[in-house]
């Protein structure tokens, strides 16, 4: 993350000298966007099935938050598709600088081809761990029937699990429309000056994102370092 900032500015620095880093921050970078696709594998009780569970201990179904889980989250073949996911979102982050609007961060412009590639390569990977799980799918389930009871319904489950898992990525646009200028020159001006404020705010935001990541390396250090102490002391 420091990387990108660094080279952002140090890049741009001999071609706009005057500008603020946050005005190059926006002619150096692009808006990316990771979402994701996921089957949901806990469900809430029914209403009826809300009550029988609140007999047990003489409360009232109203007063009583409940769930099932559908498919157990530590069978190997599921735990790779999530490794994936994680790998994926990991990889995004790191890759990225904040940005003030949810689900969007900002990636150098130049990095973008190579940032393609390896999301391509992410979904390529989930695919293959899908369909994976999917191998193991009726192996879930009769393990689902054995430990949830009367409590299991068949038609919680869909027939496959593969297209239920989808990692998607686009790069849209953070800047005012074009035409906007040509319909409404204040109102093209306001957004100008909208996502400008932004732009600060992403600078901010990747300088505190710095500082914490030094305090944390630092920390890592100071503890790390007694042990390698210890190590060189002679015996």
């Amino acid at each position: 993350m420091t990387t990108l900032l660094d080279e952002t500015t140090q890049n741009d620095q001999a071609v706009r000298p005057s500008t603020s880093p946050s005005q190059r921050l926006r002619t150096t970078t692009a808006a990316a966007r990771v979402s994701l696709r996921w089957l949901g594998v806990r469900k809430t009780l029914t209403s009826e099935q809300k009550t029988q569970a609140a007999d047990t201990f003489g409360a009232e179904g109203a007063f009583l938050s409940a769930g099932k889980k559908l498919l157990d989250t530590r069978h190997p073949a599921f735990k790779a598709v999530t490794g994936v996911k994680n790998s994926a979102v990991s990889y995004w982050k790191c890759e990225t600088l904040p940005y003030p609007e949810p689900g969007i961060r900002l990636i150098q412009q130049q990095r973008i081809e190579a940032f393609d590639q390896r999301m391509n390569g992410f979904r390529d990977d989930l695919a293959e761990a899908v369909a994976n799980l999917d191998e193991h799918y009726a192996e879930l389930r009769t393990a689902a029937r054995r430990r949830l009871g009367r409590l299991y319904n068949a038609a919680d489950y869909p027939e496959t699990l593969v297209g239920l898992f989808e990692i998607a990525w686009d790069y849209p646009s953070v800047e005012p429309p074009p035409y906007l200028q040509q319909l409404s020159p204040d109102l093209y001006r306001q957004e100008c000056e909208r996502v400008q404020q932004r732009f600060d705010e992403a600078v901010r935001l990747a300088e505190q994102a710095f500082l914490e990541e030094l305090q944390n390396l630092i920390g890592d250090l100071l503890v790390d370092r007694p042990r390698r102490n210890n190590l060189r002391r002679p015996k």
